[in-house]
This record gives structure tokens, sequence and C-alpha cells, in this order.
């Protein structure tokens, strides 16, 4: 098993996982935010859910001061409601995202990947269910390591990078679980790194994470890239 692997088996209770297993996670934190957050409050009523588990681990993000609906179901459940991103939160609460296993909903958790995080997207029902029964169910997809290697050129940025790899890859990437390691990453600045945290995003990886130490275990494919090969 791999680095992701190995956390997605812990929150499963399980000794080990391997592609094409399904399996039942409870994820360290569940986050629900943007325009979907009305979504999975109306599944959670439509699927005749009453309460939510680990209420302690379930944050919404701020909405409108006249988002009613939104406010009265998080303070009927229990539920936290923050006005900032989470790495924000989890900054002021001095808690790292570092293998840290997050469900959401809005394709932009994927970028919390290079923070170390995992994050799990799913469907506004599913994260109905979520909410209900503290837990989700997801396949464990095959694992791709990329990693780029060498000097960083003074040419090249996380945004330069990050369209550098979408353009590369294309849609060979869609569902897949994405490693990405290497020297170049550890001589990032914080921006840059956050410009190439989309890259999870657009490549449609189901999940991804940088790891600037490799995988850690066994993934179905490596793919290595020379940071003079990058050209912009």
């Amino acid at each position: 098993m791999n680095i992701l692997e190995k956390r997605l088996a812990d929150l499963a209770n399980l000794p080990s996982v391997t592609p094409g297993d399904q399996i039942h996670l409870t994820p360290d934190c569940v986050f629900v935010s943007g325009q979907s957050s009305r979504n999975v409050i109306k599944a959670f009523n439509r699927l005749g859910f009453k309460n939510v588990k680990n209420a302690a681990r379930i944050l919404f993000s701020h909405g409108k001061a006249e988002d009613e609906e939104i406010r009265q179901f998080c303070k009927e459940k229990g539920i936290r409601v923050i006005d900032c991103d989470l790495p924000q939160h989890f900054r002021a609460e001095n808690k790292p995202l570092n293998g840290m296993v997050f469900a959401g909903i809005e394709e932009d958790m994927k970028c919390l990947g290079v923070r170390g995080a995992i994050p799990v997207v799913i469907s506004p029902d599913s994260m109905a269910a979520c909410l209900a029964t503290g837990s989700l169910t997801m396949f464990i997809p095959e694992s791709v390591y990329i990693e780029i290697s060498g000097a960083l050129s003074g040419k090249v940025n996380g945004k330069k990078l990050c369209k550098y790899l979408v353009n590369i890859f294309d849609d060979s990437l869609i569902g897949s679980a994405v490693i990405l390691g290497g020297k170049v990453l550890e001589q990032l600045k914080a921006g840059d790194l956050k410009e190439l945290s989309y890259f999870f995003q657009l490549s449609g990886t189901a999940i991804g994470i940088c790891s600037p130490g490799g995988p850690f275990g066994q993934v179905e494919s490596v793919i290595k890239i020379k940071s003079d090969a990058i050209k912009m």
C-alpha cells in the first residue's frame, strides 16, 4: 500500500486495501460549502434523515446573511459554521492538514492535496448520507506516482507547472489516485504550491496528494519528469 491507501485503510478499520476494493470509511472532517449546500440539506430531508453523526467533525462554510435555511439547519444539528477557508480554519486551531481525509462536495476541495490532505469529493446525496451516518463509501482507485526531479528553473512557477502537467496528461488521469512528488516540490514557494494545487482538480483525479518524499508504497504506475524537460 502507498501513502494514500494506508490512510484510507486506517479510517476504514482495514488491515489493507487494494485498487477496486469498496470501503466504508469515517473521514477526519466533513466540509459542506458552495452552491451545493442547499442541495445537501434538501437531500438530507428527502432521504428521511433526522440527526447527524459526529457533528464535531462537520463544518459548513459561512453562508450569506440572509441564507436562514443553512444557518437554521446547522443550529438544529449542532454543526459549526465557519467564515474562512479550511486551511485558515485549521491554522487557527493549530491543527495540521497533513494526512487528514476530508469529504466535500465541491471540486476545488481537491486543491487541499497540495497541503498533504486527502480530499474525497462526493455527491450531495452521498454527503447527506455521510452527515447522517458519519461515514462514506468509495472504491479504491489505481495509483499513479508522478515524480518531478531536478532543479527548478527561474522561468517555471506553480501556475506554469500546473499548465504543463495538465497539457501532457490531458484526460489520462481521470478517476485515478495521483501522488505528486519529487525534489521540485520542495523548491516551490507557498504561492506556487497553491497554483500547482489546481492540477488535481483540472486533471480529473479521483483523489490526489503532494508527497515530495515519494509514494511510500506500491503504485500501479510511475511517471518520471525531469525539470529541464519542462518547456513553457
